[in-house]
This record gives structure tokens, C-alpha cells and sequence, in this order.
């Protein structure tokens, strides 16, 4: 808290004044940053582009807020794990990014047929747990550019898309069909 109120030109009182606790202002922080998050992969989503720069393009933009939020993306997934409420608060993040991301693979494209539920869904908690993972590791490695990173993860990210649509005896289809297509 002393850092935190040196570089915020705070006296550490004040700090406790405005946020009441390490926790309150773990609390306000996983609010603002979990809103600006959910708010850049929806600006990131280009619905009309071509399958894998429409992978891309969020993905790229999640990493890109990883890198610019590397105190807090550390502190949520290193700090927050003693605290119930921060944890729930992390929780509720992870459920609106994962909301986003269903809703994305859901939306399709015209050469791409979105997923239907239960697809989209745990295809989509699949996808934004790699992520969260590949970014812990990422931040471990400096070295390992994040061209190289949003090259992996759009490929694992293309991989779990493929396989929840593809058919298999005694499934039924999780895709919807293309338009023209006959079912």
C-alpha cells in the first residue's frame, strides 16, 4: 500500500480513505480494468471479416491489455486466491468474458457457421481458460514476442472451434448449417 500511495501522490491514510482496505482497492481495480476488458474484445470483434483475422483480432487485443496491465494481471491471478470476495469479484470477470467470447462464436461469419449451445459455451470457457493460462506463461517468458503468443492462440483457439464442430456417429450437429446448405 505505501507504493501505491507514493505512486498515486496519495498519502497512505488517504488511500485507506478512499478504498478502506488492500482489498477495496483490489476490489475497484478488477472492476475498472474487468470493464475496460470486456469492452476492448467487443470493439475487437469484426463480425464481417474473414475466420482467422476475426480470431485475431480480439485475441491480439486481450494480449495487448495483458501487456499493458502486467502489475494487475498479476496481482489478479497471483493475490486475489486469499480472498473469497476479490475471488467471486474475478469470477464475475471471467463469466462476462466468457459471455463475449460464446457470443462471438455463436455470431459465425458467412464462411463460418457459429457454434450452437452447449458448444459455444464450453467451447468458450475452453478458450478464455487457455488464454488466462498462455498469458501467465507469457509474462514468465519477455522474450517470446506477442505476434509469436496471438500465433499460438489463434491456432488453439481454431483448433477447439474445429473440433466442437465437427459431426461424430451419435452427435448431433453443433454447428449451424451455412446458408444454402441443406442441413
Amino acid at each position: 500500500m505505501d507504493r501505491i500511495a507514493e505512486l498515486a501522490g496519495l498519502s497512505k491514510p488517504m488511500l485507506y480513505a478512499y478504498f478502506g482496505s488492500k482489498e477495496g482497492l483490489y476490489s475497484a481495480y478488477i472492476e475498472v480494468t474487468g470493464r475496460e476488458l470486456v469492452q476492448r474484445l467487443a470493439r475487437a470483434d469484426r463480425s464481417q471479416v474473414p475466420r482467422v483475422a476475426r480470431l485475431r483480432e480480439p485475441i491480439s487485443e486481450f494480449l495487448t491489455f495483458v501487456a499493458e496491465h502486467r502489475d494487475g494481471w498479476n496481482v489478479l491471478f497471483h493475490e486475489v486466491t486469499a480472498s473469497r470476495p476479490l475471488v467471486e469479484l474475478v469470477a464475475e470477470l471471467r463469466a462476462q468474458v466468457v459471455d463475449e467470447v460464446r457470443r462471438m462464436l455463436e455470431a459465425g461469419t458467412g464462411s463460418w457457421p457459429g457454434l450452437l449451445p452447449p458448444a459455444s459455451d464450453g467451447v468458450a470457457h475452453a478458450i478464455v481458460g487457455a488464454g488466462e493460462s498462455l498469458a501467465n506463461w507469457w509474462l514468465e517468458h519477455p522474450e517470446v514476442t506477442r505476434e509469436q503468443v496471438t500465433d499460438w492462440y489463434v491456432g488453439l483457439t481454431q483448433a477447439a472451434i474445429a473440433s466442437a464442430g465437427q459431426d461424430a456417429p451419435g452427435v448431433n450437429r453443433t454447428r449451424r448449417p451455412r446458408a444454402g446448405a441443406g442441413g
